[in-house]
């Protein structure tokens, strides 16, 4: 991963390192051990890679500018900003990544917890219970249940290893959950009287997310549409409309568009929102869904026959005509495999979780073949429990659908809006110049210039204005974002191109 190696190659170089020898943020340290199973990095490497960031920022931005004649008052103060931009993103990353990691946590505590009465249930140790959730297939508890087993292999005992583990989680229903196992543990109780293994925070988390999305929206709409705006004011009063520095402004703003636009999606996508195949071009969102909710009906159906006494491999071609279309196809799979390619109820499991469109789907099919094969009986009534406690969390996190789609309309009107502004504006830029109010005159007069001159400017902006169309678009799941950003587009371009005729701007 290429933070991993910048914070390894930064710690190493001795200004740097020096800097950061007396580092002693505890969030930092504590986000640096929580990321341990995915990326091996230390906090002094992280506050290294900071500065390290920073200074190579300040220094190529700056002779970036020079170079294309900017002075050095505009010079210092951006390259100064974008520095120190650059060493927040870098310095916040690990712990923003760890927050980032709590509601997915939240939402599989309980599942998690299930695994475990069931291992204990069936007289298994809690090694057994452990093994099973590291080969479960969570993106992340599997993985750090797989170093867990390392280290009890190394003579570690495994309730001092999930205590570790426990205190440095940002999920409070995982800490409460392997707190009551590991106490269980010691007192010989039952882990069904000790807590009902719901997880309440999942749902709470859900809930205030959707009462923050809509404002959340509206500013990530506002941010990328009143930046190029104050952009724009900015090149013109400055006189640099005319200059190829420009240009560089829309990768910039395309960039700035995209991380905002992923951050939102991130934070508030639907715990059954996040696609199995993470690629270029992963499923749409509607369709991973879709399957989400179809094999919903699956897991109620499955608990019903096994805990009437049937077995999975009975009980999957039992139910598979009652059965949505787009989890029968799943089910096909693991039938044929079973049936006709006779491999095992895992292999056969796997199978048809590595054809699933959702992560969580793809991870349910693995948990209730590995819950079977631990026991058939027990596991009937754990996945009817489980099936109830996702349908209803279904709900809640539906809502989000419902307030992206009552705020569609308004990021729509914000968007269209700015692209209109952006043209009358740039139309604008050669009688903007603040030059020619404080000197003799301005460079150039406006009846000099035509738009043949400011032809970086109007690139740049029609650059941004289709990409900020399109991505937004996306951000509020809206159907043909292509057709926006071209509205948009046009939007623009007849805004200037009235707004021009109006000042008397001539095209060459």
């Amino acid at each position: 991963m290429l933070y991993e190696r910048l914070c390894n190659f930064s710690v190493k170089i001795p200004p740097f390192s020096r800097i950061t020898r007396k580092t002693d943020d505890r969030e930092l340290t504590r986000a640096v051990r929580f990321l341990l199973p995915i990326m091996t990095i230390s906090a002094q490497g992280v506050v290294s890679a900071a500065y390290l960031s920073a200074f190579l920022i300040f220094v190529g931005i700056s002779t970036s500018l020079l170079l294309f004649g900017l002075s050095l008052l505009v010079t210092i103060p951006l390259a100064a900003m974008l520095s120190v931009v650059f060493y927040y993103i870098i310095i916040s990353y690990p712990v923003s990544m760890m927050n980032g990691y709590k509601l997915g946590l939240s939402e599989e505590a309980d599942i998690v917890f299930e695994q475990f009465i069931l291992v204990f249930q069936t007289r298994g140790t809690i090694f057994d219970a452990i093994e099973m959730v590291a080969q479960s297939g969570h993106p992340y508890l599997s993985k750090a249940f797989q170093l867990i087993l390392a280290r009890i292999a190394e003579g570690v005992p495994p309730e001092t290893c999930l205590m570790d583990f426990a205190k440095d989680q940002p999920s409070d229903d995982i800490r409460r959950y392997f707190t009551t196992i590991v106490g269980s543990l010691e007192t010989k109780s039952d882990l069904l009287d000790e807590m009902s293994g719901e997880s309440f925070e999942a749902d709470l988390a859900l809930r205030q997310k959707n009462l923050e999305l809509e404002s959340r929206l509206l500013i990530v709409a506002a941010l990328v549409t009143y930046l190029p705006i104050m952009f724009t004011l900015a090149i013109s009063l400055g006189g640099y409309a005319t200059q190829l520095v420009v240009l560089l402004a829309a990768p910039i703003f395309i960039l700035f568009n995209t991380l905002l636009k992923n951050r939102f999606s991130r934070q508030f996508s639907a715990y059954f929102d996040r696609p199995r195949d993470d690629t270029l071009f992963p499923p749409a969102q509607k369709d991973i869904i879709v399957e989400y909710d179809a094999f919903l009906n699956l897991m109620i159906l499955l608990g019903q026959r096994i805990t009437s006494g049937d077995t999975l491999e009975v009980a999957l071609p039992a139910i598979r005509d009652d059965l949505e279309l787009e989890v029968q196809k799943l089910v096909d799979i693991a039938i044929r495999s079973i049936y006709q390619d006779h491999h095992s109820l895992s292999e056969a499991m796997h199978l048809a979780a590595e054809c699933a469109l959702g992560q969580r789907v793809s991870q349910m099919f693995r948990m209730i073949a590995l819950m079977c094969e631990t026991s058939t009986h027990d596991a009937g009534e754990r996945i009817s429990k489980i099936a109830a406690r996702l349908v209803k969390r279904s709900a809640v996190a539906k809502e989000r659908d419902s307030i992206i789609a009552a705020q569609r309309l308004k990021v729509y009107l914000l968007t269209i809006t700015s692209a209109a502004v952006l043209g009358m504006l740039a139309s604008l830029a050669p009688f903007l110049f603040i030059g020619s109010f404080l000197t003799q005159g301005p460079t150039w007069t406006p009846s000099s210039i035509s738009i043949l001159d400011i032809a970086p400017l109007l690139a740049t902006l029609g650059i941004t204005i289709f990409s900020m169309g399109y991505q937004n678009t996306q951000m509020v799941s809206g159907s043909r974002p292509i057709m926006i950003a071209l509205v948009c587009s046009l939007i623009f371009w007849i805004a200037f191109a009235l707004s021009s005729g109006l000042m008397g701007l001539s095209i060459v």
